[in-house]
Order: C-alpha cells, then structure tokens, then sequence
C-alpha cells in the first residue's frame, strides 16, 4: 500500500498539482474533441445507426420501436429509448442524437472519476483516469456515430460503482436495486451486459459465507432493481413480437459466430449456408420464428462440429484483446486516418499494460479490484459465443483505465514527495 507519509504529510502538494486541472475543464475539452471529431468525420446513418435513429423516430412519432427493416425486437432498444425522449423535445435530427452522445460523454467521465475515487481513494488518480478516457480515441470515434456503446458505457461503469459499494457493505440495499437498474438496463442496451452480474454475485457469495441473510436480502434487492427495468422490456417485446424476449439479435449474432463460414470476426449473413433468400425467408418467417430458425442452426452446428467451434471460440476470446491495427488497405484509403489508428493501437498497448501493473499492485482496494477483475472476465467470456469486431471492447476498457491510473498516479505521487523533502 501507500505510505503514511504519501498519504498524510506531502499528500496536500500532489492535490495542489491536480486540482490546477480540475474535471469540469477535462470533461470541456474532452468534448470539444469529440465534436471537432464530428466537424472532421461528417458521420452518417447507415447501418446500425441508422437502425437506432429509426427506432427512436418511430417510437416519438409512432409510438412503437421499429427499425428501418420493419423489426421491433432485433436491435437493442436501450440506447434509442435514451434518444427518444430528445427527439421528442427538440426534434429527431443527427445533430439532437450526437448531442446526446456529448452529454453522455460528460456523464461517463463523471462516473469514471467517482468510480477511481472510490477505487483507490485518490483525486490525483481519477482526474488522471478521466484526462485518459478524454483522449481515448475509441471513445471519441463513439461519439461521432449513433452507436450503443455511448449508453452501455456509463451503464457499465455506474453498475461497477455499486457493485464495488455492494462489495464493501456500504448502503447494501440502496446499491444492490442501484445495482440491479444499472444491469437491467445495460442488458436492454445490449445482451453482453449478462455476465457483468458476476461483479455482484462474487461480493455477495463470499458475504453468504458469514451473514446468509444479508447476502439473499441484498440479492433479493438486486433482483427487484433488474426487474423494474427488465419487466416492462418483456412487455413491450411480448405485447410488439407475440414472446417476451430481451432482443431477436442474440440468435442472429449466435448463428454468425457458428456456421460453415465463421471465423471468429463479423461475416456477412450472405456469406453464410443462409444468404440465399434471407431477407425474403426473414419476413415470412418473421422476427420470433426466424430468431429460433438461426439458433437452431447455430446450435445443430456446433454439435456437428465441437472441435472447430471450440477453436473458433478460443479465437474469439484472442480477437477480443487484438489491437486494432490498420492495414495496406486502410492506409490506401486514407493515410491520415491509418496513422490516427496507429495513435489508437500505441494507447491500447500502454492501457493493458498498465492496467495489468495495476491489478498487481496495491494501489487500488482489494475488494474493488477483485469486483473488477470479475466484470471484466464476464465481459470477456461471453464474447466467445458470437464474433468479434474491435468496438466490442469498448464498454470496459474505461476499468482498465482507472486500473492503469492507480499505480502511475501513485508512482508520480512518490517522486513528488522525495522532491519537496529534498527542497526542505
């Protein structure tokens, strides 16, 4: 752990040094990136934003969650509900949906900074975690497009906050419901949220072990969160689809990770055993059918082939940690853009290889690192059923960045210290 002495006599001069850079002025220039981003990158809607834009505008104009393709269930609603109630205020327009992007931005850094407070106990250690995640550039790239991920991130760091307070006994009941919305609702923004529970269910079975009760009561509380946000989801699938379901996408997904054509990394549906006459076998099947249709498939598959789907899960998990690193052709296409992804792969590398510092350090509390690592794990795992593109990542490199902060923050705060102590 950190001296007495870091901690107590020399702690006031790293304070002073830090809150000369306070988090308002990181959260200002984080999103000046962000929209200097958007001036540079003139995005538009194709493909999964589109899907989300059209969600949103059906569900203020129409009353119902529809995409482009007619679908109410297949994409996840979590992030076009978050846009709607916008749209209904000032219009459904590309500049309202990213200045939702902008605000959550400024929330995920408000949360990154608290979550690395309660962490480690250190100001020095979340504002230098927030500065982080300012110029991470996935994080920017996110917020440029009418993706998922500017939703499920805050969701996934807000979760972590109270697992890492469920974890050390604090307002057990207040977090565990806190707890169960922020899980709740990141499975409606998207299925990979599942397995995060793993950040709770670890604290409270280890507390099982002396108070059994506190520990069903907390769970029971985390339960009753999740439902509250799960519940009227089930509804509206049910009462839009015929079946309560969480999203018809799982299957789709499963099915492109598990077919003759998989390799682990995203594959069109029209390059599967299932291309020919997909879209017109989609409608007549329609969205719950066609959902047990792809599963079906996948699973008939993977029995068929345990070795090759075992091979190409274990590639998943690897593509996982891959660094996104531009090729020939992404250079031909642009050259500045190539080298700003090459930026992205040099900050990736030092994030992972801080973070693993930090997770071996005693920089950051035990009980929250091992809450943590476990969200993290869960993450990961789940990955291996589906396939891997780089975004995927996203939601849960903001732990690894605090994780990374601790130790450099703490090291930075020794050599500050020695240097008063010689000046005195």
């Amino acid at each position: 752990m950190i001296s007495v002495t870091a901690r107590g006599k020399h702690a006031s001069s790293g304070a002073g040094l830090w809150s000369s850079w306070p988090l308002p002025v990181i959260i200002l220039c984080a999103i000046i990136l962000r929209l200097g981003a958007v001036v540079v990158l003139r995005p538009t809607l194709e493909s999964d934003p589109l899907a989300y834009f059209t969600m949103a505008k059906s569900l203020v104009e129409h009353g119902v969650l529809s995409d482009n393709f007619g679908q109410h269930a297949f994409y996840s609603a979590g992030y076009p509900l978050a846009l709607a109630p916008f749209f209904w205020l000032f219009g459904s327009s590309i500049p309202v949906a990213l200045s939702v992007n902008m605000l959550l931005a400024a929330v995920t850094l408000l949360l990154v900074d608290r979550l690395a407070r309660v962490v480690t106990g250190r100001s020095e250690v979340a504002l230098l975690a927030a500065a982080a995640v300012a110029v991470w550039l996935p994080s920017i790239w996110s917020a440029t497009l009418l993706a998922k991920e500017n939703l499920s991130t805050p969701l996934l760091l807000g979760f972590a906050l109270c697992a890492v307070r469920i974890a050390r006994g604090e307002r057990l009941l207040l977090h565990a419901v806190l707890g169960g919305l922020a899980w709740g609702a990141g499975l409606v923004t998207g299925g990979s949220s599942l397995l995060l529970a793993l950040g709770v269910a670890l604290p409270l079975l280890t507390m099982a072990r002396l108070d059994f009760r506190r520990a069903f009561t907390a769970a029971s509380c985390f339960a009753i969160g999740a439902a509250l946000v799960l519940g009227p989801w089930f509804y509206s699938t049910y009462r839009m689809v015929g079946t309560p379901v969480l999203t018809t996408n799982a299957a789709f997904n499963l099915y492109l990770g598990n077919n003759p054509a998989a390799t682990g990394r995203f594959v069109s549906i029209a390059d599967t055993p299932l291309g020919p006459g997909w879209n017109p076998t989609r409608i007549a099947l329609g969205e719950i059918r066609n959902a047990r249709r792809l599963q079906e498939k996948a699973h008939d598959w993977i029995v068929a082939n345990k070795a090759r789907a075992a091979q190409l899960g274990a590639l998943k998990l690897a593509y996982f940690w891959e660094p996104n690193i531009p090729d020939s052709t992404d250079f031909a296409e642009s050259k500045s853009v190539a080298g700003i992804r090459l930026i992205e792969v040099a900050q990736y590398l030092l994030i992972i290889g801080l973070a693993l510092w930090g997770f071996r350090s005693n920089d950051v509390d035990r009980r929250a690192k091992h809450v943590l690592a476990a969200m993290i794990l869960g993450f990961w795992l789940l990955h291996a059923a589906a396939y891997i593109i780089p975004r995927y990542r996203d939601p849960v490199v903001p732990l690894l960045i605090i994780m990374a902060a601790a130790p450099v923050a703490a090291r930075l705060r020794i050599r500050m210290n020695w240097k008063n102590e010689d000046a005195v």
